[in-house]
């Protein structure tokens, strides 16, 4: 089952945050505060976007988070992925992939024209490609 999170779940998502920082490919490229994720799951909840939150036996096994903003050069309201997280033992189902299409159906309904998702692996990148989606930059980060 997917829904939309609400305030009583922040404190999962704040958790489920953290754990993706610690053990994915962010590991050692953003640091993990979880005052800051919970006030960000907040204000994606109450006006800036969507948590979605799949659920299975009552237990949050996955999320998926996005803003709205208007694109910065064609003004063309987008959805941009904050976050897209499966617990490890759920990714061989189809919890990921509805997670992503409930998202689409979201911001579509919400009136956006496109949909953005960041891809920190090459094997992220072309999952994202097998769905439809085009690569349309590659970003990079450096500590100063």
């Amino acid at each position: 089952m997917i829904r939309e999170a609400q305030e009583s779940d922040i404190p999962r998502i704040v958790e489920m945050g953290s754990r993706s920082l610690k053990e994915g490919p962010y590991k050692d490229q953003v640091g993990d505060n979880p005052d800051i994720t919970k006030q960000l799951a907040w204000d994606v909840i109450s006006q800036k976007g969507r948590v979605l939150i799949a659920l299975e036996d009552g237990k949050i096994i996955g999320l998926l988070a996005f803003i709205l903003f208007p694109h910065y050069f064609s003004s063309e309201l987008t959805a941009g992925e904050l976050m897209w997280y499966v617990l490890p033992e759920y990714r061989q189902s189809f919890t990921a992939i509805a997670l992503l299409r409930a998202a689409e159906r979201m911001a579509r309904e919400l009136g956006a024209k496109r949909m953005q998702f960041t891809a920190p692996t090459d094997e992220v990148a072309a999952a994202y490609a097998r769905l439809g989606y085009s690569q349309i930059e590659v970003s990079f980060q450096k500590e100063l």
